[in-house]
C-alpha cells in the first residue's frame, strides 16, 4: 500500500475512534506550524501545473474555520518572534501561520475574502517580476509542455539523464519527474533545460494568457484588510542554482520593489521551491545581509521553542489530502508538535 494510503487509513482510524476529538481536548504543545498554500481554485479548469492548486475556495474556508476552533492562528510578526525566541507570552500553544506563495490572482479573488471573513491573517509571498502580469512561469510552462506533448516517450539529458514515458508512468508522475530534474542545484542554465524539453517533447506553444497574478493595488488592499506581504524573490529562481551576487540581486531587488510599491518593511522571505537543496547556508547569510528578519523553507516539519531557525522556518504544504486527514494531522500536531506530511 502507498505511503499516502497508509496515512489516510491512520487519519480515518483516528477520526472514527474519536481520537481526533480527544486529542483536541488535551494540553497543547508549544509549537509553530506554518501551512503553505499556492493556488486556490479548480485545477481541472486550468491548462497549466495542477500541482500548485492547494485547495478549492470551499475547502480553504472549511480549513480556516476548523483551525480557528482548535489552534491559535497567529500573524507573521508573532511567528517571527517565535522563531527568534523573543515572544513575551509563554503559555504553551499550537500556533498556526497561514502562508501563500507566488501571488496568483486567485489569492486576491478567493483566499483574501475568506481569510478576512474569519479575521485571520494570511501571508502572501510575491514574485515581484510577476506582479500584475499574465506571465507563464517555468513550472507552468513545463506542465503545459508535458500535458500537450506529442512525443509520448523521450529523454532529457540536462542537468542529468531522465527517460520520460508518459503512457507508462502517467502524466502526473512524469510531470513530477521533470519538475524535480529542473529543480536540481546542477541546473545552472534553466533556458537550456526548457529548450531541450521543448525539442524533446514537442508540446504545444505556450498560449497567451490574461492576467494571472495579483497587482500592486490589490496587494495594498490586502494589507489594508489585515494581510501581510513578503518576498518570494524577484524572478523565482532556484537560489542554489545561482552564484552569490545573483542571489543577492534577487533578494535585494524584490525587497526594494515591495518597499517602494507597498510602503512596508518587506523583511520576510520565502525561498522558491524551498527544498533543503534549493537554498544554502550562504543563501541564509545573504538574506540576513539584505535586511530580511526571517526566511521560510518548504521541506516539511514544524518549529519548536529553542529549536526554530529564523532563516529556515519550516512549512508544510496543504493539498492532496482528505478533510479527515487535515483534521487528524492538526490534532496530532496540537498535542505533539509533529505534523506528518
Amino acid at each position: 500500500m502507498a505511503l499516502g494510503g497508509k496515512r489516510e487509513l491512520v487519519a480515518r482510524a483516528l477520526f472514527w475512534t474519536g481520537a481526533t476529538s480527544l486529542l483536541g481536548r488535551l494540553q497543547a504543545r508549544d509549537s509553530l506550524l506554518v501551512l503553505n498554500y499556492h493556488r486556490i481554485g479548480n485545477a481541472d479548469e486550468d491548462p497549466f501545473d495542477p500541482g500548485v492548486f492547494s485547495a478549492s475556495g470551499d475547502q480553504l474556508n472549511d480549513q480556516i474555520a476548523y483551525l480557528k476552533r482548535h489552534v491559535s492562528l497567529v500573524t507573521l510578526e508573532e511567528a517571527m518572534a517565535f522563531a527568534h525566541g523573543t515572544l513575551q507570552e509563554k503559555a504553551p500553544r499550537c500556533r498556526v501561520l497561514i502562508t501563500f506563495d507566488d501571488g496568483y490572482l486567485d489569492n486576491y479573488q478567493i483566499a483574501f475574502p475568506i481569510l478576512r471573513s474569519h479575521g485571520a491573517q494570511g501571508v502572501f509571498f510575491l514574485v515581484t517580476s510577476l506582479v500584475g502580469s499574465g506571465c507563464v512561469p517555468w513550472w507552468d510552462r513545463i506542465a503545459f509542455v508535458i500535458k500537450t506533448a506529442r512525443r509520448r516517450c523521450f529523454s532529457l539529458h540536462y542537468p542529468a539523464e531522465l527517460a520520460v514515458d508518459l503512457d507508462a508512468s502517467g502524466v502526473a508522475q512524469s510531470l513530477r519527474d521533470v519538475l524535480n530534474l529542473y529543480k536540481r542545484p546542477g541546473n545552472a542554465d534553466p533556458e537550456r533545460f526548457l529548450g531541450e524539453l521543448d525539442d524533446a517533447a514537442k508540446g504545444d506553444s505556450i498560449p497567451g494568457t490574461l492576467r494571472r497574478f495579483l497587482n500592486w493595488d490589490e496587494a495594498r488592499e490586502m494589507i489594508a484588510g489585515g494581510m501581510a506581504i513578503g518576498s518570494h524573490t524577484h524572478s523565482h529562481p532556484v537560489l542554489a542554482q545561482l552564484g552569490p551576487e545573483q542571489q543577492r540581486n534577487e533578494l535585494a531587488q524584490s525587497r526594494a520593489l515591495l518597499m517602494e510599491h507597498l510602503g512596508i518593511p518587506a523583511d520576510a522571505l520565502a525561498y522558491p521551491v524551498g527544498a533543503a537543496s534549493s537554498f544554502s547556508d550562504q543563501t541564509q547569510q545573504i538574506a540576513r545581509e539584505c535586511g530580511y528578519r526571517a526566511a521560510f523553507s518548504y521541506h516539511g516539519g514544524t518549529n519548536l521553542p529553542g529549536m526554530a531557525r529564523p532563516y529556515d522556518i519550516k512549512r508544510v504544504g496543504v493539498g492532496d489530502q482528505s478533510w479527515r486527514r487535515f483534521r487528524a494531522q492538526t490534532a496530532v500536531c496540537r498535542c505533539t508538535g509533529s505534523y506528518w506530511p
